[in-house]
């Protein structure tokens, strides 16, 4: 191969550097390179970034020419080849402008290769097929096949909870999250905390499990004064907060800015707050929280004097509804690592 190249060069550059990356790539599935070399060559021989998604195996390595890891995004618009006989992957390049003679090429060999490396066959597993179905990258047919797979046919309920072990057959971790699907409209187990969505249908899937994990965001601890379990459906214009605000910009809101500020003294404040809100009076809260009517009238005048407004009044109780959701976006990163409230 080296002496055709060589050769090649002399009369067709252009074939020659067409010889040169499938080398390159034979070279890389001789030497057992890793997946993650094989997405560094891909993009050092375009030149531009270079990614690729499996959903099956929940990676999405992407790097630029010199080799640099990047932040995962997902794939949209760009060039994209999949891999052969691996539902839900595919390798990309993030070429802007004209595509050059040689990307093409590029994909599909890095495309073969990676199959080569991976193993000939798809991966078949029940968590495989879970992340499949709910990848909104991957193409419909891949999300049919893998929703048949988990018998999955009409509505299907969406279970994200933040603990490291799922609670089903068909339930994998996909990203920072424990994910299971149900058939039907189930209700999930109440000793959970846990955002649920429905699909309909197996092809909602993706949107779904974001509206989950919304609903995760804003539960409470298990135990805790507000619900552990959040239905996304039964949110409301209380989605809209959590759809539309990142945890970084609800934690630069004011109102949750002096809450953090007083929960380093008073680690009470967002429970008394949540079982004031939740309850239709003064005495039932007190009673959730297991304190003297008069403990919690005594928080509450401490409270209006450190949030600049009376939970107890009209406009202060939605003054504070607000700001408790907030809060739980805010904090809704730490779930993975800490479960209070």
């Amino acid at each position: 191969m080296r002496d055709l190249i060589v050769k090649l060069e002399v009369v067709d550059d252009t074939a020659a550097s067409a010889l040169r990356v499938i080398d390159h790539f034979d070279r890389l599935i001789a030497e057992r390179a890793s997946v993650a070399a094989m997405v560094r060559a891909v993009a050092a021989l375009a030149g531009c970034p270079a990614g690729l998604h499996d959903a099956g195996r929940d990676i999405s390595p992407r790097y630029d020419p010199q080799g640099h890891s990047l932040p995962q995004v997902q794939s949209g618009s760009w060039a994209r080849v999949a891999v052969p006989d691996r539902p839900g992957a595919w390798v990309w390049l993030e070429r802007t402008g004209e595509a050059r003679p040689l990307d093409a090429l590029i994909l599909e060999r890095s495309a073969k290769a990676i199959q080569t490396l991976t193993g000939a066959s798809a991966d078949r597993s029940a968590d495989a097929a879970v992340r499949i179905a709910c990848d909104p990258d991957a193409p419909d047919s891949d999300r049919c096949d893998a929703a048949k797979q988990l018998g999955l046919t009409g509505p299907v309920t969406v279970i994200v909870i933040s603990s490291f072990q799922p609670p089903s057959p068909h339930s994998t971790r996909v990203g920072r999250h424990a994910v299971t699907l149900v058939a039907g409209t189930a209700v999930p187990p109440s000793d959970l905390r846990a955002g649920t969505a429905i699909a309909q249908e197996p092809a909602h899937l993706p949107t779904a499990l974001e509206h989950a994990r919304l609903a995760l965001r804003l539960t409470d601890r298990m135990n805790g004064p507000g619900p552990s379990l959040v239905a996304y459906d039964d949110l409301g214009a209380l989605a809209v907060l959590a759809e539309r605000t990142t945890p970084q910009e609800a934690a630069g809101i004011a109102d949750v800015r002096r809450l953090d500020q007083t929960l380093v003294t008073h680690p009470w404040v967002i429970d008394t707050l949540q079982a004031v809100l939740d309850h239709a009076s003064l005495r039932q809260a007190a009673t959730g929280l297991h304190l003297h009517h008069s403990t919690l009238q005594e928080r509450l005048v401490w409270l209006a004097t450190q949030l600049g407004y009376a939970v107890t009044k009209p406009g202060g109780r939605q003054r504070a509804t607000v700001a408790v959701a907030f809060w739980r976006i805010a904090h809704s990163e730490d779930e993975l690592t800490d479960d209070g409230g």
